[in-house]
């Protein structure tokens, strides 16, 4: 079942499931989520957690062996399964088909890869992680939906920044989500809640936007100079 990073709490909250799949390249947002579901397993009974990092040289027969070992304590598990590649190949798509076929009710699987392409979402295995558990794909953040981010976190710590405050905060964070997250946390310490104005952003906010390529022929075709 594929759901919105938006989804996840209440999801997490009303009926967790035994598998969650994280993907995408954007490292905030997909930190978060991964914490989040680490919090709701452990308020769940999975105390134990066991980290897998898959490489080149991974033996796939540790997932497994993990699903069926018991614990000492007698603990639910949660095991964590770290794809940096998201390609299992055919040994790791078989294991994976295999751990969900036969899930104990004791163990957690928490998948975690970069972003996945069409191939991967086609794939066996993927389809299989589908069908018995709960999928997020992390997307980043573009310039037009920054705004609303950043308000609806600042929101969350009533904070309630002025609209050119907003715009020059939204200008010196673009493309890099921890660069805001931390600007936020800063101002929080520096001024406290409430209103935010533009003196405080540029007093303590930092240029910390990234940008890619592709941004930057956006901007040319769009005749956009002084993007």
């Amino acid at each position: 079942m594929n759901i919105s990073l938006q989804q996840l709490s209440t999801n997490l909250s009303q009926n967790i499931s035994n598998v969650y799949y994280v993907s995408g390249d954007e490292p905030l947002q997909k930190e978060e989520a991964v914490k989040a579901i680490r919090l709701a397993a452990t308020e769940n009974g999975f105390t134990e957690r066991v980290v897998l990092d898959v490489d080149n040289h991974f033996d796939w027969g540790l997932l497994l062996a993990e699903s069926q070992s018991m614990s000492l304590f007698g603990d639910k598990r949660l095991i964590e399964l770290r794809i940096p590649k998201t390609k299992p190949g055919d040994t790791g798509s078989k294991a994976i088909v295999s751990f969900m076929a036969g899930c104990p009710d004791g163990v957690m699987l928490l998948i975690v890869s970069g972003k996945l392409d069409k191939p991967q979402l086609k794939s066996k295995w993927f389809k299989a992680v589908d069908a018995k558990g709960v999928c997020i794909q992390i997307w980043p953040i573009d310039k037009a939906q920054l705004p609303r981010w950043i308000t609806q976190r600042m929101a969350a710590l009533k904070m309630q920044p002025t609209p050119d405050a907003l715009e020059l905060l939204c200008d010196r964070v673009e493309g890099n989500l921890l660069a805001a997250k931390q600007e936020i946390d800063k101002l929080l310490l520096i001024a406290g809640d409430g209103h935010v104005t533009l003196d405080a952003i540029r007093e303590s906010v930092a240029d910390g936007a990234r940008y890619d390529v592709f941004q930057l022929t956006d901007a040319a075709l769009a005749g956009d100079s002084a993007r």
